[in-house]
């Protein structure tokens, strides 16, 4: 039988994990937060690479999108997210100041604003985790989708 080892089992458990883009500035917290939480995290400050990276395949489960991306504003990133066919499913959580309402309007998923809160930032981003999940399973051609 072979032995357990504990670095082998910890790299699966990550493996598994969810993976979460931060585009942009956010609080410095923010990524220590999610990966205490379980989840893995990659980070950009670049439009350019965060539209490039949320479209990979496999990508991320979920992007973070601050104010601001590099030269260009939050805002602008969540609509090009949402333009893209590869991205426009992919849940979009805004951490801005002030602007939900067009955030919303771009199609962000949601919205938090500064200064975060950390139990909220992890359950709002659990819960649209959740639904992304749930939307997965009950797509056509999904087993057990056909209820």
């Amino acid at each position: 039988m072979p032995a357990h080892d504990p670095a082998q089992a910890q790299a699966h458990v990550d493996a598994e994990a969810p993976l979460i883009l931060i585009a942009g500035t956010v609080p410095d917290a923010t990524e220590a937060l999610l990966r205490e939480s379980g989840c893995r995290v990659r980070k950009t400050g670049s439009a350019a690479a965060a539209l490039r990276l949320a479209a990979e395949v496999p990508g991320p489960r979920l992007v973070l999108v601050g104010d601001t991306v590099g030269e260009h504003s939050g805002l602008e990133v969540v609509s090009r997210l949402r333009e893209q066919p590869a991205t426009r499913r992919l849940p979009l959580l805004y951490l801005g100041g002030g602007d939900e309402e067009l955030a919303l309007a771009l199609g962000a998923n949601d919205c938090l604003s500064l200064p975060l809160r950390p139990l909220v930032l992890l359950a709002r981003v659990q819960a649209q985790l959740r639904l992304q999940r749930l939307a997965e399973l009950t797509a056509p051609g999904v087993l057990g989708a056909a209820r």
